[in-house]
């Protein structure tokens, strides 16, 4: 993580801030922020941004099933890999903050019994990371275009497949076979044509939102990550696109 510079990300323009905005932004469209509908081109600063709001969202949401877990009667083994899906997606959340993003809120707004309600969990965390893969699946089209973005489309595909693991483990919880596919579902051409409607989730203006629900602190970060060994979160990876050495 460290051999990769902020200069080689951001001139392989922002594969994984694209990846993660428009995953997120499939859920519950984040278009709607500024009050208006996103330019064909955002700037690259726009993009990081939502695209760390995107992440802040996703660590947000796993710690609040995590801390509602006997609401939802979750397993002990359920807990472990919430807190696994945890750890990932803080990873993805610094990468961006080290580029410079800024996430555009820093707490959020849900239905009132998201974390309470397991088949409901199940069932928002199913869609949330079925757009994730989706939108990293297209980020990978984009970027194998171009030599000079190949090691960034390698990155989002190393992303997708974690992703999908997310969602074999929701899927799980929900009561479905895991393993439901031969083939992550390809469900974007491009990642900027998916772009429903988040405004609920960032001011509470939906029916039956409540909150606010407060983004992990430094203490909720620390705590999980020092489970790490404990969980078998032993391999955290790298993103091919920071390797200085490629596997033989």
């Amino acid at each position: 993580m460290n051999s990769l510079s902020r200069r080689a990300l951001l001139k392989g323009g922002a594969v994984l801030g694209g990846g993660s905005l428009l995953s997120f932004s499939q859920l519950f469209g984040i278009s709607r922020i500024f009050g208006q509908e996103m330019a064909a081109d955002d700037d690259l600063q726009t993009i990081i941004n939502l695209a760390s709001t995107a992440e802040l969202f996703a660590t947000t949401h796993y710690l609040a099933a995590i801390n509602g877990a006997g609401d939802m009667g979750l397993t002990d083994e359920e807990v472990a890999y919430l807190k696994a899906a945890f750890i990932s997606e803080q990873d993805h959340y610094e990468l961006l903050v080290s580029l410079g993003a800024e996430p555009v809120v820093t707490e959020f707004y849900v239905p009132e019994m998201l974390f309470s309600d397991k088949a409901l969990f199940a069932a928002t965390s199913e869609v949330a990371e079925t757009a994730f893969v989706g939108a990293y699946l297209a980020a990978v089209r984009t970027f194998s275009k171009s030599e000079e973005t190949t090691p960034f489309a390698v990155t989002c595909a190393q992303i997708a497949a974690v992703e999908q693991t997310h969602l074999a483990i929701v899927r799980d919880m929900g009561l479905k076979l895991s393993n439901n596919t031969s083939y992550a579902q390809y469900t974007a051409f491009n990642v900027s044509s998916v772009v429903p409607t988040l405004q609920p989730f960032l001011d509470g203006s939906g029916e039956g939102f409540v909150g606010p629900v407060a983004a992990p602190s430094e203490d909720d970060i620390a705590g999980i990550r020092a489970e790490a060994e404990m969980l078998g979160y032993d391999n955290p990876g790298v993103p091919f696109a920071a390797m200085t050495e490629m596997p033989s």
